[in-house]
């Protein structure tokens, strides 16, 4: 059987970089795509030196022809491309108010415009392979949290985007799946300045291993870890229902912080 190429975007740690290894692990040829080359090139060669296919492409997906580029070497590298993983994120952390006009933009343009634009421009190729698109959520898309709520707009984005993508798509043959994992232990928190998140969250290789699972078995949408699923379908459930409650707890924290600084 020929072997399925799968591109990730923001490749080069953290949860990419976990789904990269572990898609490599289990026969899949990766590309690998982000913006840091050093850290690309480390990582195909880990890759290789374990019997695995990689090929690094330093891509900056806010980029159009960065993009197109990825699309492009994937194809006249290995032939084809069958499964695109929508990783790449940027963390943008604090009060609205705060963040500058740029830094507002260019996470839109990472999180939600990079994710459209690639897909649309693997489309094709999807189409002819009958492939598969994994979008990488966040939990965070469920509540609206003060500190993080321009990030946690771009995954609802992100989730109401997979939700049509994966309803005009199939008819065409191509499954579009949405993970959306809880905190992970990787660098991602320490550019959002919540080293936290970071001590407390869950694995990125258990994150890869249920990703990876999605590209031969396509589903809508799943949650990890698992057991997260419920907890945030009643958390949903109180917000719409009595959002009051919610409302008047994140008041009180904020007046509190604002006694406190």
């Amino acid at each position: 059987m020929e072997q399925k190429v799968v591109v990730v975007t923001g490749a080069s740690s953290g949860i990419g970089a976990a789904i990269a290894r572990e898609a490599a692990r289990k026969g899949f040829a990766v590309v690998l795509a982000a913006r840091r080359a050093p850290l690309l090139e480390e990582l195909a060669t880990t890759i290789m030196q374990a019997g695995g296919t990689a090929l690094a492409v330093t891509t900056d997906v806010s980029r159009l022809d960065d993009q197109r580029r990825l699309v492009d070497e994937t194809i006249r590298v290995f032939g084809r491309l069958d499964i695109l993983v929508n990783n790449a994120g940027k963390p943008v952390r604090g009060d609205f108010g705060d963040a500058a006009p740029e830094v507002l933009q260019d996470q839109w343009n990472v999180n939600v415009t990079a994710l459209v634009t690639l897909t649309r421009l693997a489309l094709p190729e999807l189409r002819r392979r009958r492939g598969v698109v994994v979008n990488i959520g966040s939990t965070i898309s469920r509540f609206a949290v003060p500190l993080w709520g321009t990030y946690a707009a771009t995954k609802v984005a992100v989730a109401g985007l997979s939700t049509v993508l994966r309803r005009e798509l199939q008819p065409q043959g191509v499954r579009v799946c949405l993970v959306e994992p809880g905190p992970v232990r990787s660098e991602f928190y320490d550019h959002a300045g919540s080293p936290l998140g970071r001590e407390l969250g869950f694995s990125a290789e258990s994150v890869a291993r249920a990703t990876v699972r999605l590209f031969d078995r396509p589903r809508s949408r799943i949650v990890v870890p698992g057991w997260l699923g419920p907890l945030l379908s009643l958390g949903s459930a109180v917000a719409w229902c009595a959002p009051w409650l919610l409302d008047g707890a994140f008041f009180l924290r904020a007046r509190l912080r604002s006694k406190t600084t």
